[in-house]
């Protein structure tokens, strides 16, 4: 027997032991009742108290032993004979609370408080309730009567600032903290949770004080260094920032995580020497092959020293071959560096179950589509699909490689499929009414578009595509300009988006304002032919065929332009200039 059993044994016993002189005791106290029977024998009737003060013994020992589902079943037993006992109904529902059952437990914390008004503990307990059924007015009703009754209560207090914060009624919970200061000035807790409001309020100065008057009263306070020590990085204090976090690391030498911070401000600052002092400090502290090492593998990754990423990475997965986190991380290393058959290898290696292995197979099929493979990338996602159905992201892919394809009704097909699982999703309904497009279904492509608008009022690219869609037509110019310039409140400055309200100027004859949107653009996107050949068509038609005819060469020379649409441009500029000749 070991020695877990032994003590369930002994404390068993114990309460048995209790019960039997509490049932010799009750049975002197209190006179059990009496009635004669036919043949004048007296019978002794089961006193009610005594029965449920029976039961409650027993529920305290489930409790003792862990059995909540027995606790419940006794006590429940124990209130048929006692149902207004405030503290049998309390001492239930927080037996129901441990069996998961929250909602149960609510009904007998509320009876309990109703017949002992005056009973805080009961009321604070009924409070986290409420929280916990995110009945948030209702908790915090019963702190605020809590703290009528009891004001100096501290731990009641915190409980309704965390809600408050919750809730982010800031202000609320500032009023709070601030009474709690005034009460105990010292109160590490409530000076920390005013800096952290006054954080996420963005008001520096006072989070600042907050979390230096924390550290003044506890220097080793460990999340109020940390948080100074990203206020400083947030206002470009990076000096300081470095400071604080030396300053966690002499009180915590092996701290990974503020060697991690540092060293990523000394990467960002262009420090590397410091940066790379502090990635063999952490090399001190973890052997090679050490599971904690997997870190630095990472760190190394994120600041693009793929070498050494793959090296740390390579010798964590030899010593652990099922980390997966270490193997997908290898793999994206590896591609990144131009391996791409090493990282298939490690991508492949994913394990179905794994929360990277979607990922992994998603870059399996970008490695699959570099090298022109594509039949086998579809054959890969839609046997992803198959583990992973509904993830919107793979019929994403998927359908992206049927549009290299140009296979525009599989693409529109898979999108479908996904949509059965995702119907709001606007990434697939966006890409469908593009899909549509190129099938040159031009009104179900609006359709589709004008779907995701009304889902997202905000979604700059259907605002754009909408609106270029009758920019291009030469129709619904107003319209157009409006859906633009809505989708560039949303992406300022987006290329495309100010080449599409450029070419609503062109159409309608507005030339001067088409050349300032659409020099704007090129200067945004200088690759994309289109937005090029916009503008070259712009100084055509203000007559400046000189910069026409350059714009049209470059334009011609970039990828995926269209070389007999723009040759006979050069070919109409040309016999322009020649018509200027003198």
């Amino acid at each position: 027997m070991n020695k877990a059993i032994k003590k369930i044994s002994i404390w068993s016993l114990f309460f048995l032991i209790v019960l039997a002189l509490s049932c010799v005791m009750v049975e002197k106290k209190i006179p059990l009742k009496q009635s004669s029977t036919l043949s004048g024998e007296v019978k002794r009737e089961r006193d009610p108290l005594q029965y449920a003060y029976q039961n409650y013994v027993f529920a305290s020992i489930s409790i003792t032993n862990g059995n909540y589902e027995q606790a419940e079943i006794y006590l429940k037993e124990a209130l048929k004979n006692d149902k207004d006992s405030p503290y049998l109904l309390m001492k239930l529902s927080q037996v129901l609370v441990e069996n998961g059952k929250v909602e149960d437990a609510l009904h007998f914390a509320r009876k309990s408080v109703d017949l002992a008004p005056d009973d805080l503990k009961a009321r604070e307990f009924l409070a986290e309730i409420y929280s916990r059924l995110k009945k948030f007015d209702l908790a915090i009703s019963q702190y605020r009567v809590i703290l009528e009754k009891d004001p100096g209560n501290k731990e009641v207090r915190l409980h309704l600032s965390t809600l408050f914060i919750r809730l982010k009624k800031y202000d609320l919970a500032l009023n709070q903290l601030s009474i709690l200061i005034n009460n105990e000035p010292e109160l590490i807790i409530a000076h920390y949770y005013k800096g952290r409001i006054n954080l996420e309020l963005k008001e520096y100065s006072r989070a600042k004080q907050a979390f230096l008057r924390v550290l003044e009263i506890n220097p080793r306070f460990l999340p109020a260094l940390f948080d100074l020590a990203a206020l400083y990085s947030k206002i470009d204090k990076a000096d300081q920032a470095i400071e604080t976090y030396k300053k966690i690391l002499v009180l915590y030498p092996t701290n990974t995580v503020a060697r991690e911070r540092l060293i990523s401000i000394y990467y960002k600052a262009g420090q590397e020497k410091l940066a790379e002092e502090n990635m063999e400090e952490m090399k001190k502290i973890f052997s090679p092959g050490d599971l904690k090492r997997k870190r630095l593998g990472l760190i190394y990754l994120r600041h693009g020293k793929l070498n050494e990423s793959i090296a740390e990475l390579k010798s964590i997965v030899s010593a652990w071959p099922d980390d997966q986190e270490a193997r997908y991380y290898l793999g994206t290393a590896l591609e990144e560096n131009g391996d791409f058959d090493e990282a298939y290898k490690n991508f492949d290696l994913l394990n179905p179950n794994s929360n990277y292995f979607m990922n992994a197979r998603m870059h399996m099929a970008y490695i699959l589509e570099k090298q022109e493979k594509l039949d086998k990338a579809i054959n890969l996602l839609r046997e992803t699909i198959n583990h992973k159905k509904g993830k919107p992201q793979l019929y994403l892919m998927l359908a992206s490689i049927y549009e290299i394809k140009e296979e525009y009704h599989n693409a529109m097909d898979i999108l479908k499929e996904g949509l059965k699982y995702n119907e709001r999703n606007t990434g697939l309904l966006y890409r469908l009414g593009i899909v549509l497009d190129k099938l040159k279904r031009s009104e179900e492509c609006i359709e589709q578009m004008e779907m995701v608008i009304k889902i997202n009022p905000k979604h700059a690219d259907a605002l754009n595509y909408i609106g270029y869609t009758y920019a291009d037509k030469g129709i619904n110019l107003d319209k157009a300009q409006e859906l633009i310039e809505r989708a560039l409140q949303y992406k300022p400055n987006s290329g495309y988006i100010i080449d599409s309200l450029g070419w609503v100027y062109f159409q309608k004859g507005q030339y001067d304002k088409a050349l300032i949107k659409l020099k704007k653009a090129v200067e945004l996107s200088s690759e994309d032919p289109t937005i090029n050949e916009h503008l070259g068509d712009v100084y055509f038609k203000k007559k400046d065929y000189g910069k026409a005819l350059e714009i049209y060469k470059r334009t011609i020379s970039l990828k995926n332009a269209n070389h007999e649409r723009l040759n006979k441009k050069i070919k109409d500029v040309m016999e322009h200039l020649k018509g200027n000749l003198p």
